[in-house]
């Protein structure tokens, strides 16, 4: 692999946007279409953690071989970030999208919640570089608990965002080279 000075990421801005199940990765990601909903204000300080369970690895044998393959379990992972956004659709993702609106205008927030399942595209920019994250299928829920800590700093809600097989696609999240892309 040769260096590539142009390759490295510096994130300057970015947004997060769901969009109904199946919806297609924008041609352009600097303006993505309509049915692409941004989420809101996030956080600049948390901007985006990936963590992953499962791969654990198992060394298959024989008489003749202690080593002779490896066998890996299925990985999913999730995609971590802080909406900053205390909205009707903000505390949906967060409490669940079956959370309900009383008569009296506040939020009920269900005893078995249910995440929003939706697409999901993250966008980076970099200058005139952008990088992204699309999954075409995922469910969006709490990644913790709500911690507001001081007076001096915004209140959060962490989401977490676990990318999901959709229809025949062996992958469930896909992401961009820095650059520009065309799908």
């Amino acid at each position: 692999m040769a260096l590539n000075d142009n390759a490295t990421l510096v994130i300057g801005a970015g947004n997060y946007f769901t969009a109904p199940t199946g919806t297609a990765l924008p041609t352009d990601l600097r303006a993505p279409a309509a049915a692409w909903e941004n989420v809101g204000h996030t956080s600049i300080e948390d901007i985006l953690a990936i963590a992953s369970e499962g791969g654990e690895a198992t060394v298959l044998a024989t008489l003749q071989n202690k080593t002779l393959r490896t066998k890996y379990s299925a990985r999913s992972e999730t995609l971590a970030f802080t909406i900053q956004q205390f909205d009707s659709a903000s505390l949906k993702l967060f409490y669940g999208s079956n959370m309900v609106q009383n008569p009296n205008g506040t939020l009920g927030i269900p005893t078995d919640p249910t995440p929003t399942v939706a697409a999901f595209l993250a966008i980076f920019i970099d200058g005139t570089n952008v990088f992204a994250f699309y999954a075409p299928k995922a469910e969006i829920y709490r990644a913790d608990d709500l911690s507001i800590s001081d007076t001096e700093s915004l209140a959060g809600l962490p989401l977490g965002v676990k990318p999901l097989q959709h229809n025949t696609n062996t992958w469930t999240y896909a992401v961009t080279p820095l650059g520009v892309v065309t799908p």
